[in-house]
């Protein structure tokens, strides 16, 4: 039988009244006949009410596993969704993700796009071995996260190599981010590795609307280089706005 609460309304309040009313009356018939029919008749009413708290009770137990069972359905969708966009070790945007949000910014808007690479990242791996190699991934990133606020976009590209995407106009302010930012991964430490010290190559390139994505990672990645070529733990800035004139043909990078 449910149980009700002092302030909640029984819902058979009123077939309890009649009820009890058959009870007194009952009680009061001096006829057998009267007696034995209002007995019979009290033995029904009291077996339908019981059916009915059952009936009502298996029903609020299969409406809260209901809603459970949707709950857990909205939070597996949720994580699966969560998983689908965002890499798997570092949680930032992945790849597909990042190039795709990146692409919608840059139908419209002046965009800065940040690259940024792990300087030396083989020989951390050589060296102090990869489970320290993804603890620096992981580091970069929370520092990543810490510095960017939205609506920028923050990802990984792949490997040690990562890319901010920034609706911006302002190259000076994209400039002091990329600083922030190189001077956050000097910080970086490995708790087990105290001797680790981390550096990172980065390159700035800023687009007008209508620039296609490819052509803005494409000249990102040449002043990566450059910024690699030239000594490493350094800011690698493309000095002219890419605009919708240029012809360059980029590769694929989806």
């Amino acid at each position: 039988m449910t149980t009700h609460s002092a302030y909640a309304p029984d819902l058979f309040e009123r077939e309890i009244t009649v009820l009890n009313k058959a009870k007194q009356a009952k009680a009061n018939s001096s006829s057998h006949a009267d007696h034995s029919a209002l007995s019979e008749l009290i033995d029904e009413y009291e077996r339908v009410i019981r059916e009915m708290r059952r009936v009502i009770a298996h029903s609020d137990r299969t409406e809260r596993e209901l809603n459970n069972a949707n709950q857990r359905l909205r939070e597996l969708t949720e994580a699966l969704t969560f998983q689908n966009r965002h890499d798997g070790l570092t949680r930032l945007l992945n790849r597909t993700t990042l190039i795709s949000e990146a692409e919608q910014l840059l139908k419209t808007t002046n965009t800065a796009l940040i690259m940024i690479d792990i300087d030396h990242f083989k020989q951390i791996n050589d060296r102090y071995g990869h489970p320290t190699g993804d603890r620096v991934l992981v580091g970069l990133a929370d520092t990543l996260r810490s510095v960017i606020q939205s609506p920028a976009l923050c990802g990984r590209l792949g490997g040690e190599e990562f890319a901010i995407v920034v609706p911006t106009n302002q190259l000076e302010e994209v400039i002091s981010l990329g600083e922030k930012i190189s001077e956050e991964i000097r910080n970086l430490r490995c708790e087990n590795e105290l001797g680790l010290r981390v550096t990172a190559s980065l390159s700035i390139t800023l687009a007008e609307p209508g620039v296609k994505f490819d052509t803005l990672y494409l000249c990102g990645d040449d002043a990566l280089y450059r910024a690699k070529h030239e000594g490493r733990n350094r800011i690698e800035i493309v000095p002219n706005r890419i605009t919708l004139s240029d012809s360059v043909r980029p590769p694929a990078v989806s």
